[in-house]
């Protein structure tokens, strides 16, 4: 089981794949696992790096729609549409996968589904944070670990917020949309 506490848009990033550098915009998602603690009492977290994109082949929609358990439409993205924030308190189960390279142990998301109907979800831990560089706040920027904030300070997005300094319009795929049914978001 696992909860949602983290959005974080990471702003557009150089990657490499197969061999050829290209610019993606990317996010990232973060996990708790209420029911796997650290020594200290507070659970463990995973996270996952998504091109931002609501492609029908993104990885990041696969993973909502598996979520959800139910298929977006393109009427689903745009203005009046799905908003990456209601995904952040809400429950799922995560298939973890461990994988070893060379002597470093890592943990990948292989899978995420939607909780079974009832499932009590407890409190998290974390708290719940969305960062967007489309709406961005300096607060919420340097609660970030030193790490994140240098991976983001690296996106040309950073650099526009701060020529511009007085923020744009949430980068988001879209507002707000009801769904009055099971879905989770």
């Amino acid at each position: 089981m696992a909860i949602c506490y983290r959005v974080i848009d990471l702003g557009t990033q150089l990657v490499e794949w197969q061999g050829q550098a290209k610019k993606q915009h990317k996010i990232m998602l973060s996990w708790e696992l209420p029911n796997e603690l650290m020594e200290d009492g507070q659970p463990f977290t995973i996270s996952q790096r998504y091109t931002w994109s609501s492609s029908e082949k993104a990885r990041l929609r696969q993973d909502l729609e598996s979520w959800r358990g139910k298929k977006f439409t393109d009427a689903d993205f745009g203005p009046g549409g799905f908003d990456i924030k209601n995904i952040l308190g809400k429950g799922c189960l995560l298939n973890i996968v461990h994988a070893t390279k060379g002597d470093k142990t890592y943990a990948n998301i292989a899978a995420i589904v939607q909780l079974p109907k009832g499932t009590a979800i407890p409190a998290a831990k974390n708290l719940q944070v969305f960062f967007s560089l489309g709406a961005f706040d300096a607060e919420i920027f340097g609660a970030l670990s030193e790490g994140l904030r240098g991976v983001i300070i690296k996106s040309p997005e950073y650099g526009e917020v701060m020529r511009k300094k007085d923020g744009v319009t949430d980068a988001g795929p879209g507002k707000d949309k009801d769904f009055d049914d099971d879905i989770p978001f």
